[in-house]
């Protein structure tokens, strides 16, 4: 199983994401403080991250036309976030499967 930080597989980092973005409108992430780091460090108007986590949320709430306008990255990022769970879940399945030798 892929790992993310200090043992801690990357499938539960990857699931705790996308239940937050499943469970969390867009309209909950614009009440916390503005956390990015390129307009504190570099005092830019935005950066090409800006919006990510609204267009995530956005994305996973079937809102796609919103999640375009938050951040275009949207299309790259919601897709991989999905196709990195699902190779993640393969890749425990076949390894329990083969584990228990039914593939064999």
């Amino acid at each position: 199983m892929a790992l993310f930080c200090r043992g801690v597989p990357r499938l539960l980092v990857v699931a705790i994401a996308l239940a937050g973005f499943c469970l969390l409108p867009p309209e909950a992430f614009s009440r916390g403080p503005n956390l990015c780091l390129w307009k504190a460090l570099f005092h830019l108007g935005s950066c090409p991250a800006c919006g990510s986590l609204h267009a995530l949320a956005a994305f996973f709430h079937g809102r796609f036309v919103d999640a375009l306008a938050f951040n275009h990255n949207v299309l790259v990022t919601g897709p991989g976030l999905i196709a990195l769970a699902a190779k993640d879940v393969l890749n425990y399945v076949s390894k329990e499967a083969g584990a228990r030798g039914v593939w064999k």
